[in-house]
């Protein structure tokens, strides 16, 4: 078997495997690194077996990756996880970013609450009850989108 041949039945698997994920640079990452990972093992499956056909060691190679089907079954089961990783840290950014926005908010109206009425409504009990009023507008609103 010619290295032509060994070239086309890589690359045959490559694309079928290309096809069944998404079209970005990660894939395009991935989709050489395991084209390396087959020449590689190819290579070295070469030289502890010399007398071995090429066709069987490409196939062995080939098998022991697993099928386009598996490879990109795992790739969406990294990525799903990815995504939840990132998506549990721009959470907790939402939030603190969102709470402090609240008190800060808070603290403007009680003051402004305090100087129009001239000290009627005392300053900080102004800031507990707006406080109370975002807390409460808070668990409505995760309780509306589900996040509860």
């Amino acid at each position: 078997m010619s290295d032509d041949e060994i070239k086309q039945i890589v690359e045959e698997f490559i694309k079928r495997t290309s096809r069944l994920l998404p079209d970005n640079f990660e894939t395009e990452d991935l989709l050489e690194d395991l084209k390396s990972h087959i020449y590689e093992g190819f290579r070295y499956k070469q030289q502890i077996r010399p007398s071995e056909s090429p066709d069987v060691l490409v196939q062995e190679i080939l098998k022991e990756l697993g099928t386009p089907e598996e490879i990109a079954e795992e790739y969406a089961q990294e990525r799903v996880q990815d995504v939840n990783a990132e998506k549990e840290d721009s959470r907790f950014q939402y939030f603190v970013v969102r709470l402090v926005a609240a008190f800060v908010v808070a603290v403007l109206a009680a003051w402004i609450v305090s100087i129009v009425t001239e000290g009627a409504v005392e300053f900080y009990f102004a800031v507990i009850v707006l406080m109370g009023f975002a807390v409460i507008e808070w668990f409505v609103r995760a309780k509306q989108t589900g996040e509860a």
